[in-house]
């Protein structure tokens, strides 16, 4: 089921990171403290739907917040969502606690760099974006703060602390062999027009004229990639829909009839094979490096957060969540 839709506008980053990153583990993540009682019909600004060390949460900063991150659940698992974000809330509190303990800082112009590279990534004026969402840009920008805060404490007590040697790397690329085992793959162009008697004006086109196939992409195709010549990049046996199996018998530079499948009618061209074989250690040396980077600062992280859990008091009322 689908619980939430897509993120609509440029939410701070690291608590939606949290958020998706623990779904489907929510009892492990659930603070421990659950206050059964019905909530009282009082004000959102004074319902409090939990507590970390006595500080409250109110419903009203909670429903701020979810609105802020963009989430839409559907109906039938609005609640589990929510329950599960006010999860991420706390944990999110906590952190910010720690990190405020241990005087972590994070000043003005670091945040305004920070908006800036969204800005530039986005190639959207992030005040315009959020105002259309009806979001207040200075709140907004405290989620900025407390996402440098929380970020530059777990790369101190996490992220600097985890290491990784040249022999575990090594050790990876020996005991996981077929996992570098790399297909034949080729790299094609292709012309894809709506009906057959377009496809064979262009296979005439192609034969008498000798024109240049990237530029017939460009100027006939109706595919995506026509803007780039039509070229689809490298892929393997399999990855694409059988119709285009066709390329895998064509010789380099080699040009196919006119092959239809869902899409439209297609001319497709060969333009390099690459052969089967294993990929090296040192061309796999970055992505292992990653990948056991990622299952150290994963494991470290979640032995961090059980110990600063297990020194947080938290308090929780999940039935305050329900209007």
């Amino acid at each position: 089921m689908k619980m939430m839709s897509q993120i609509k506008y440029i939410a701070p980053a690291l608590l939606l990171g949290l958020f998706l990153f623990s779904c489907g583990r929510k009892e492990a993540m659930k603070p421990p403290a659950v206050v059964p009682a019905p909530a009282p019909a009082v004000s959102p600004d004074v319902r409090v739907v939990a507590t970390v060390n006595g500080d409250p949460i109110t419903l009203a900063e909670f429903l701020e917040r979810f609105s802020r991150a963009g989430l839409k659940p559907e109906k039938e698992a609005e609640l589990e969502v929510r329950e599960e974000f006010l999860n991420r809330l706390i944990e999110r509190k906590m952190i910010l606690k720690e990190a405020q303990r241990r005087r972590i800082k994070v000043g003005l112009p670091e945040i305004n760099k920070r908006i800036t590279a969204l800005r530039t990534e986005h190639g959207k004026d992030v005040k315009d974006e959020l105002a259309s969402l009806g979001i207040d840009f200075e709140k907004w920008k405290s989620d900025i703060w407390e996402d440098m805060m929380i970020e530059r404490l777990i790369s101190h007590d996490v992220n600097r602390r985890v290491s990784l040697s040249s022999s575990e790397v090594r050790r990876y690329y020996q005991a996981n062999a077929p996992e570098f085992e790399k297909p034949e793959q080729v790299r094609v162009r292709q012309i894809v027009v709506a009906t057959e008697e377009e496809a064979q004006k262009v296979v005439e086109l192609l034969q008498a004229q000798g024109a240049d196939f990237g530029a017939l992409a460009r100027d006939k195709s109706t595919a995506p990639e026509a803007e780039n010549g039509g070229d689809l990049g490298y892929f393997a046996l399999g990855d694409m829909p059988v119709e285009f199996n066709v390329v895998f018998t064509l010789p380099r530079g080699g040009v196919s009839g006119i092959v239809k499948s869902a899409y439209g009618f297609h001319i497709f061209k060969l333009e390099e094979k690459r052969k089967a074989g294993r990929i090296s250690l040192e061309d796999a040396n970055k992505v292992i490096k990653e990948k056991l980077r990622r299952q150290k600062e994963d494991k470290r992280y979640q032995l961090w957060l059980k110990e600063l859990r297990s020194r947080t008091k938290f308090e929780v009322n999940y039935r305050a969540l329900v209007q």
